[in-house]
């Protein structure tokens, strides 16, 4: 796939929204969301303009030792990559890590490819596309999300 990238902005949440996500931060961090878990963690980032702390859950996917997220234009995505850091927790256990987005295109297919086979289920909720979509359609979903990469921070 060559490099095509769009930009997006991730829409305004509604005030329900912005509830519900503060209620799975809630659960999350009591370790009462089961087996959705091993999918969903907290990041905590500072504000770029404000450096007020938001903590909110979001997905990630394991990649060795590395984290990895999708955004499509989150703020939370917006202030981890303008600071270089952040906090993760996951299943009850804090980390901080440095944060890099991705840009190199030949990473971002293979991540692309791994969401493909380790998130199969939840693609076309993550994507927007059927894992078994046309060439062309998968090519456009690529291009309208950003990946980081968490690496623990030393």
């Amino acid at each position: 796939m060559a490099e095509t990238r769009v930009n997006t902005t991730a829409p305004k949440l509604p005030r329900l929204a912005k509830s519900a996500m503060s209620f799975q931060v809630w659960l999350l961090r009591r370790g009462l969301m089961g087996s959705l878990a091993d999918e969903i963690m907290v990041i905590t980032v500072s504000g770029r303009k404000t450096g007020r702390q938001y903590s909110t859950p979001i997905g990630f996917l394991r990649d060795g030792e590395t984290i990895i997220a999708l955004s499509r234009g989150s703020s939370w995505y917006k202030n981890a990559v303008a600071t270089g850091q952040a906090q993760v927790e996951i299943k009850k256990q804090k980390m901080k890590v440095r944060v890099e987005a991705v840009k190199d295109q030949a990473e971002r297919e293979r991540i692309f490819e791994l969401y493909k086979r380790e998130r199969a289920k939840n693609f076309t909720r993550l994507f927007g596309v059927a894992v078994d979509a046309p060439e062309a359609e998968l090519k456009a979903a690529l291009a309208t999300r950003d990946f980081v990469k968490l690496t623990p921070a030393q």
